[in-house]
């Protein structure tokens, strides 16, 4: 034997381990969401409008920076060193056409030296054609989320930390698309910012970079939106979004509750079972009344005896929701199960942190840390919308998806100037797979070269939350 070549004595008897100078991977199945990349346009659009320059000789190209940070992360990389997985694999560059693949280093450089405002408006605008996708009438959910940070990381404050209190951390602010799992805003802020504070300059913004005529149908979020000015925002001009809040359980809004008479809740009087009622409220903090829709559960009741008073003790859970929307459009149970179906919106930021690293790519400066994260959001968009087509029935989350459409080993092999890549898929696995692929080549062979995402929801329109 060689000097590079093994020898092992195995169940199956002795095998042979030797050294191969072709092109493999064991990201195999990424063949075709190169192909699905291509035909969107996106990541020649990001090389071809950089706010920034590369005037050296010996800068990679800018396709090469945001290529390989977007590989990363679809890759399941967790921290900017995670691109290393990827610079030996000889298949990626030839698949998206790039030199190489950089270094984190490198990536975290270019990050850094972006300008903020002409950035956020370069990413927006590449990631803009994905957003005719969406339906005529959509609901973006918004929320926020904490991202513990670890050392001296910059624009890292201590505030509301539920998991490492007095950690320094990171507040952003997210907005998702109901009921197609898509994320088209986002906002990095300090740890001790409010739940809903920046959410007007960030709404005006969202919807800018969603396009003309792309305004939603209803904005809606828990806890921490219900102030007068975001309520006010939506009421001041005709055109507007609806809105749909859940509202803190203040003394006030008690008091409010304790006054509605018995009559007036609606629903059987039940242990377990939902009860509405609404009317129009004027909180201390408002400058006017609004529509309020109240819901409570029957938790237990206890007997005079046995809890010791002259009277029984009646104990329930209570809800409330701020709202615009007219009772002809959408009346108290419809308000309450229109707000109990954001609770999807949750899944997202769960996959996000959990399964993107969404709070992994982080450097000590604030920039490469937030154009990070908007780079993996365009990233999961598109997967999102790329596992739309080989699954159109359900919505795989990562964990799968990666498992199931990505991770498959598989060797490149040239003959002139084709190039074939051979899979490491058998039996079952195999047809799911060839179906699968099927239609992105029905899709690639059908959309317009201008990108007519609609055809991507054709059969299969998400249904959204409307009352």
């Amino acid at each position: 034997m060689g000097d590079d070549d093994f020898s092992f004595d195995t169940y199956c008897g002795k095998v042979m381990i030797e050294a191969s100078d072709e092109d493999m991977t064991p990201f195999g199945g990424i063949v075709p969401f190169a192909a699905f990349l291509k035909k969107s346009g996106i990541l020649d659009t990001l090389s071809a409008t950089c706010p920034v320059e590369r005037t050296s000789n010996n800068a990679s190209p800018v396709r090469d920076v945001v290529a390989s940070l977007m590989l990363a992360s679809l890759c399941d990389g967790s921290r900017f060193s995670h691109v290393d997985r990827l610079r030996h694999d000889p298949a990626i560059p030839q698949l998206f056409g790039l030199e190489k693949v950089v270094s984190a280093d490198t990536i975290v450089r270019f990050l850094a030296v972006l300008p903020p405002a002409q950035a956020r408006a370069w990413i927006a605008q590449a990631a803009r054609p994905i957003w005719s996708a969406l339906p005529a009438r959509f609901i973006l959910d918004w929320d926020s989320t904490v991202l513990t940070r670890y050392g001296g990381q910059e624009a890292a404050e201590v505030g509301y930390n539920p998991e490492k209190r007095g950690r320094p951390s990171h507040h952003p602010l997210l907005a998702v698309v109901a009921g197609t799992r898509l994320c088209p805003y986002y906002r990095l802020r300090p740890g001790n910012s409010h739940t809903a504070g920046e959410w007007i300059s960030a709404m005006e913004e969202c919807q800018e970079w969603l396009g003309q005529g792309r305004t939603p149908w209803l904005n809606r979020g828990d806890l921490g939106f219900g102030g007068d000015e975001i309520l006010s925002w939506h009421e001041s001009e005709a055109g507007r979004p609806h809105y749909l809040f859940k509202l803190k359980l203040t003394s006030h809004v008690r008091r409010v509750l304790t006054g509605i008479p018995e009559e007036a809740w609606q629903g059987e009087y039940a242990h377990g079972v939902l009860q509405v009622a609404e009317a129009r409220v004027q909180l201390s903090s408002w400058s006017r009344p609004r529509r309020v829709v109240f819901g409570r559960r029957l938790q237990g009741v206890a007997p005079a005896a046995e809890a010791g008073t002259l009277w029984e003790i009646v104990k329930h859970e209570y809800e409330a929701y701020v709202t615009d929307l007219d009772p002809q459009e959408a009346n108290a149970w419809q308000i309450i199960d229109l707000y109990r179906q954001r609770a999807d919106a949750e899944n997202v930021f769960d996959e996000l942190k959990n399964q993107w690293g969404f709070g992994g790519f982080c450097s000590r400066k604030k920039l490469p840390t937030e154009f990070a994260a908007r780079f993996l959001l365009l990233t999961y968009n598109l997967w999102n919308l790329f596992t739309r087509v080989l699954t159109p029935t359900r919505h795989v989350e990562a964990f799968q998806s990666r498992r199931w459409f990505l991770l498959i080993a598989a060797r490149m092999v040239r003959s002139g100037r084709q190039r074939v890549v051979k899979i490491s898929v058998r039996d079952e696995w195999q047809k799911i797979i060839s179906d699968g692929y099927r239609r992105v080549c029905r899709w690639l062979a059908a959309t317009a070269p201008q990108l007519e995402w609609n055809g991507l929801w054709q059969g299969h329109q998400p249904a959204l939350a409307s009352p």
